[in-house]
């Protein structure tokens, strides 16, 4: 059975998961201290973490967060690779919906261009108004490979990937 449980103290349980967040998403080993400027971050207030859990074992973890209004931008999801595609993340977002419906009317989701796999999730739970569009400008000797190409309004955009090495 797939729980949210509310983060207070539990450091080392949420730092490991941080660090694994990192690796998984950005291929960076995070140190301990960037595991604790992120966990001390996202702790502020306006911010508040919960450890999703399968019956007595965290399995991820989800940080909402807020943009100056109520906390209601779901500013990341992780998931723990042996986890994933078992349904964990689309249950702990319809969670997070119930606990954020309570005093917001939207919740938020931002995800990389390049993470289908999120965007498709999040498209089947039912997020289908884009809402903000990030733009990026990569400087020369960043190196990439164009996932493939989007159009917008009419206009060609490059969805990009950090260059496998």
């Amino acid at each position: 059975m797939i729980t949210l449980k509310q983060y207070t103290n539990e450091q080392n349980q949420i730092l490991s998961l941080i660090q694994g967040f990192w690796k998984v998403h950005s291929n960076y080993a995070q140190s301990e201290a960037e595991a604790q400027e992120d966990l001390y971050n996202w702790t502020k207030p306006g911010h508040v973490i919960y450890f999703i859990r399968n019956d007595e074992t965290n399995v991820g973890f989800a940080h909402l967060g807020s943009r100056g209004g109520k906390i209601d931008w779901l500013e990341e999801l992780f998931i723990l690779p042996e986890y994933q595609g078992k349904c964990f993340g689309s249950k702990a977002i319809r969670q997070l919906e119930e606990i954020v419906k309570k005093y917001s009317v939207s919740l938020y989701i931002e995800a990389a261009a390049r993470n289908e796999a999120a965007i498709r999730l999040y498209r089947k739970l039912g997020y289908n108004c884009l809402n903000t569009i990030t733009l990026r400008k990569d400087f020369p000797g960043y190196e990439y490979d164009v996932v493939r190409n989007e159009k917008i309004y009419d206009m060609s955009f490059e969805i990009r990937k950090d260059k496998d090495f």
